[in-house]
């Protein structure tokens, strides 16, 4: 009889499978787009059922990994609501950039930071 021995389990498949979780876990360590700290949980379950003789058993063998996930992603956007048509806007906030120059009176059509046209109807294109 030949003893039962973890390394040469289905022919080597459970630490096959093992390994994978621990490289999946370790490159989640590494991604920076995940919180460096949080815990990651690498699992081996080996479930063995008997038959009734209790003489043979089916044996199996399941992996899993529990990661870290993606790191929310933050911006900041600028809204506003056009109080003569109720029309709603909004903008993402880049670098440089004053959201409360598109409420300047006179100013229509305005990106955040960016003034278009101004109230004599000149645009800022053509010089004023």
């Amino acid at each position: 009889m030949i003893e039962l021995n973890a390394a040469t389990l289905a022919s080597g498949g459970m630490v096959e499978r093992l390994n994978e979780e621990i490289q999946k876990a370790v490159c989640n360590c590494l991604d920076i787009n995940t919180e460096a700290t949080k815990l990651r949980t690498v699992s081996l379950k080996i479930k063995i059922k008997p038959d009734k003789s209790r003489c043979f058993g089916e044996v199996s063998v399941e992996t899993s990994s529990s990661l870290a996930p993606a790191a929310p992603i933050a911006t900041s956007i600028s809204m506003s609501t056009n109080l003569k048509t109720g029309e709603v806007s909004a903008a993402e906030i880049t670098s440089g950039e004053d959201p409360a120059q598109e409420i300047l009176p006179g100013v229509d059509g305005a990106m955040p930071g960016k003034i278009t046209n101004f109230a004599d109807g000149k645009s800022a294109a053509a010089g004023k």
